[in-house]
């Protein structure tokens, strides 16, 4: 009997041991997986940021007067004006 209930324990303990290092691994790689859609979601925020001011700058030089601006810019001059 002394030898079932040792057999017993000591199973038992092994399961335990088996879940609980099976339980930090989900933890560990619940927080890396957090970290990265922490860091992805940063990096959304930077390109719409970027998206935001990039469509304004199209507003201004889909006009005349940006249209205007990059031609001088870019040394065209108009033809009245040699």
């Amino acid at each position: 009997m002394r030898k079932i209930i040792t057999a017993s324990v000591s199973a038992a303990t092994l399961l335990l041991v088996f879940l609980l290092s099976f339980l930090v691994y989900q933890w560990i790689t619940m927080a890396v997986l957090n970290k990265r859609i922490a860091k992805a979601e940063e990096q959304v925020a930077q390109y719409e940021a970027i998206i935001e001011k990039n469509e304004k700058d199209l507003s201004y030089y889909e006009s005349i007067l940006g249209k205007n601006h990059l031609a001088i810019q870019n040394g065209f001059v108009h033809p009245s004006e040699d």
